[in-house]
């Protein structure tokens, strides 16, 4: 089975949308993938995700379920694929584990409307700004369950 890690800065909003989406859309196709998030900072250990975060996904009938973790070094063993929202996390992550390169990827790698772009930080935005990152989060999902079906064919 396929492991997935989304990585962002404090795991309540971004990374645990992402979690679920993916959690939500491969459970539609049937499709079995480990999925989990962290973020890089611990400032919101154990904390639930940002009510506007949830209420942004439950509307696309998400559920987020999740509590912040901070990223862990012996995560580059576990996860096939390391997905994180900001391109100054990717290189972090690449500084600290240089022969786990190829894995870590930006999280719209896989998007089809924005392919490369960063997932904007929503926590200072206003509630629809997090309806728009929902909007980023389905799409680079749905373009990542594309390639990972296509992957294990």
């Amino acid at each position: 089975m396929i492991s997935v890690l989304f990585v962002c800065l404090g795991n309540i909003c971004r990374s645990p949308a992402m979690e679920a989406t993916l959690k939500h859309m491969a459970a539609k196709k049937n499709m079995q993938i480990h999925v989990d998030s962290c973020g890089m900072g611990w400032a919101h250990l154990g904390q639930h995700p940002d009510p506007r975060s949830f209420e942004a996904a439950k509307k696309k009938g998400i559920l987020i379920d999740h509590r912040a973790q901070q990223f862990e070094d012996c995560f580059f063993d576990v996860y096939d694929l390391i997905l994180v929202v900001e391109q100054d996390i990717v290189e972090q992550l690449k500084a600290r584990s240089p022969q786990h390169q190829e894995k870590i990827k930006l999280a719209t790698e896989f998007s089809r409307k924005f392919k490369g772009q960063p997932i904007p930080d929503p926590y200072y935005m206003s509630k629809s700004g997090f309806d728009d990152v929902m909007d980023i989060i389905i799409d680079a999902c749905e373009g990542l369950l594309i390639y990972l079906n296509k992957k294990s064919v």
